[in-house]
């Protein structure tokens, strides 16, 4: 013993100790270390190799699944909303969502048998855990492992709202860990009522609804403040499985997971016995399945796809159309407009009386394109030639028409008719944007109210010269009688809507100055190649003029030379309550108060003695028509000092067909709506201005009376704008 080493590093002396005392012990058994043996030694070391490989590859796995997580942004815990159009009464009337119908609220908007409903079915040790629950998560693999496959989940609310927020739905492995890392970031940046508002928002309960709100107006046609304890039960327990526990496709199975949820609310003692037998026994009462699409579209279409489109992409921030819709669709926004909807639906109705329209075609456009390609130019398709391509199914109603109502003293659209039998996805055209040729009613525009602004026209008596022309190109213009009548008075060059002197004013005016007025009066589609094309003023536009425009157009007369911009979009108010855009109304003058009314006087004649009794009402009525050439497009536009109604009938494609003496179906089409409007409109008379002086005139020289031109009786009583009275 005194021999050996008692340092460190060697067999400790009291082990020694302990050998040497049971030797003496047991003298006749010599202690014998025991040996492993051999394949014992190999199997351990085996063991503990393989553990040490397969730690290290989970552990190199993990490493991996954390690598590959996606970042944490708070960013992307934004949730989208949906937007809504409410109408002049402030009446929702459309929806609009991408794929998610969402409206966000506050927490302390939710009820608390709500949030417990949810807590209750879901995660009930919610306000206990970290983010990660153990006991869940064990309970959940064990149920995995005997059925193979993930079955079960175990996530806490907060691992439902990481997955939702920065993961996709797939149930691997590789997504759950990343759940949990990413659950315990949202634990450790927000509180547990901020993340349970977030996951209340964010869920989805099938029909397309997301968050708790917009569920409960799916399904209860109520805000989730007037939920009772049963369909808040309901509602916590179809996010399972949205489109198996929904009641309007498995009522039975929807109210046996509501019991559930019941039960457990129960448990918890969120609510007493007798709260859970009132839930068990009341009747569900459930909203009606929501229609997916929406009332009056030629209205709403306008709104979202033009206007609402140009009022955002005007704003700070959206860059491009695309940003635009994605505004619309996901932003929240609130937008009110002036849809009356009763006047819509009238306006609806009325488009679609087959009665008002000619011969009825239903025409299959797309053979009917390839039938016009050998059609020679200035010819239309026949009539055995348009049912050779007519298709009674599934064919689009031709002719066409489309209608704008406004009140040019505000600027409101009151309502837009867009074509008949409007079909989603086959024939939603908006026929009122259409470009198509105005014919004459472009000349009051584009002449002759410019014409009395600028003076090279001093009144109704003014006048013009009837007699053959020839323009550029050897361009010989004719009046629809191909007659020509010398020099007449401006109130029959347009009142018969000559084309010859409307040709001569435009050239005495300048086809440019003429160009300028219609664009500040609301033309916006004049190519830039053509403001020296003096066929302009028939109507001659390369691309047409659209029924809205002529409309705005048209609302400087009845406005006494104002224009006030027509609009559908009154405001818009985000998700957070702002307003941030609202209609201002900007009154700009374009025409001197005595240029509009010597147009407004003319054509109220047009009304009373041309058109004899089609839109005679109980009112003064203005108007002019339009036809252009072959009789392909039919314009007319009426209007009172606080209506303006732009019409235009049509077939879609110009040479399917012609529409003769169009203006009787125009001018019954706007009888038929007028008579509707000004049942309740009040009544107003065109304002005669002061500076307007009603004095005679020669009508062959358009001068102050002479005793030769008395003798002669070519003298007549007319409107003169006081201070060029006879000067031309």
């Amino acid at each position: 013993m005194a021999g050996r080493n008692h340092g460190r590093g060697h067999r400790d002396d009291s082990i020694l100790r302990v050998i040497e005392v049971d030797q003496q012990a047991s003298p006749g058994k010599p202690f014998k270390p025991y040996r492993f043996s051999t394949p014992f030694k190999w199997l351990t070391t085996l063991f503990l190799v393989f553990l040490l490989v397969s730690l290290s590859a989970i552990a190199a796995v993990m490493i991996d699944y954390i690598n590959t997580s996606p970042p944490f942004d708070p960013a992307r815990l934004a949730v989208v909303e949906t937007s809504y159009i409410y109408d002049s009464r402030g009446s929702e009337v459309a929806v609009l969502h991408a794929e998610q119908h969402r409206i966000a609220i506050k927490l302390d908007q939710v009820p608390l048998h709500v949030a417990q409903a949810f807590i209750a079915v879901e995660d009930e040790r919610f306000f206990r855990h970290r983010g990660f629950d153990l006991i869940a998560s064990l309970r959940a693999a064990y149920a995995n492992h005997l059925a193979g496959d993930i079955v079960q989940g175990g996530s806490t609310i907060t691992q439902q709202l990481a997955q939702n927020a920065f993961l996709g739905s797939e149930t691997t492995y590789r997504r759950k860990v990343q759940e949990i890392i990413l659950s315990l970031e949202l634990e450790n940046n927000y509180s547990k009522g901020e993340i349970l508002e977030m996951y209340l928002n964010r869920i989805y309960f099938g029909n397309g609804a997301y968050g708790v709100e917009a569920a409960s107006q799916v399904y209860f046609n109520k805000s989730v403040n007037e939920l009772t304890i049963g369909e808040a039960a309901m509602l916590a327990g179809i996010t399972r499985s949205p489109n198996y526990y929904n009641p309007f496709s498995n009522k039975e199975e929807a109210e046996k997971r509501m019991q559930t949820v019941l039960a457990s609310m129960q448990r918890l003692h969120f609510i007493s016995s007798a709260e859970y037998d009132a839930a068990i026994n009341n009747k569900m009462v459930y909203a009606e399945l929501p229609d997916p699409e929406y009332p009056h579209p030629y209205f709403i279409d306008y709104v979202i796809h033009h206007e609402l489109i140009r009022i955002l992409c005007a704003m700070p921030g959206i860059d491009s159309r695309e940003q635009a819709y994605q505004a619309i669709y996901t932003g929240g926004l609130r937008v009110y407009t002036t849809l009356e909807p009763e006047l819509q639906a009238y306006v609806e109705k009325t488009m679609n009386r087959e009665e008002l329209y000619p011969v009825t075609y239903h025409i299959d456009m797309e053979k009917a394109r390839g039938a016009l390609a050998s059609i020679p130019a200035g010819r239309n398709l026949t009539r055995d030639q348009l049912l050779q391509v007519s298709d009674s199914e599934k064919g689009i109603a031709q002719p066409q028409a489309a209608v704008v109502l406004a009140d040019p003293s505000s600027g409101r659209i009151r309502a837009l008719g867009g074509s008949r039998e409007y079909r989603k996805n086959e024939d939603e055209l908006l026929r009122f944007t259409t470009l198509r040729s105005p014919g004459s009613a472009i000349k009051p525009v584009i002449t002759y109210g410019p014409a009395l602004d600028v003076g090279t026209l001093s009144g109704a008596g003014s006048t013009l010269n009837d007699s053959p022309f020839t323009g550029p190109q050897n361009w010989k213009p004719q009046n629809f009688d191909h007659r020509f009548r010398g020099m007449i008075p401006l109130r029959e060059a347009l009142y018969y809507s000559f084309n010859v002197p409307a040709v001569r004013a435009f050239q005495d005016l300048g086809t440019r100055v003429g160009v300028s007025y219609a664009q500040k009066m609301g033309i916006t589609s004049i190519d830039p190649s053509e403001i020296d094309n003096l066929s302009l003023t028939l109507g001659g536009f390369t691309h047409g003029v659209s029924a809205i425009d002529m409309t705005q157009a048209y609302s400087v007369f009845a406005n006494d030379g104002l224009r006030i911009d027509l609009h559908t979009v009154e405001k818009i108010v985000d998700s957070s309550g702002e307003v941030i855009y609202e209609y201002r109304k900007n009154p700009k003058r374009v025409l001197s108060p005595q240029a509009a009314f010597i147009i407004n006087d003319i054509l109220q004649d047009f009304v009373s003695k041309y058109l004899g009794r089609a839109l005679q009402i109980d009112r003064p009525v203005a108007a002019k028509t339009g036809t252009s050439e072959n009789w392909n497009d039919v314009y007319l536009v009426a209007y009172t000092p606080n209506l303006v109604g732009a019409f235009w009938m049509g077939y879609d494609e110009p040479k399917l067909g012609s529409i003769r003496q169009g203006w009787r179906y125009s001018t019954v089409f706007m009888r038929e709506i007028f008579i509707e409007v000004f049942r309740d409109l009040e009544k107003v008379d065109f304002r005669r201005p002061d500076g307007i002086i009603r004095a005679e005139a020669c009508t062959i020289t358009g001068r102050r009376p002479t005793l030769e031109s008395r003798l002669a009786g070519t003298v007549r009583a007319d409107y003169f704008i006081v201070d060029r009275y006879a000067e031309d």
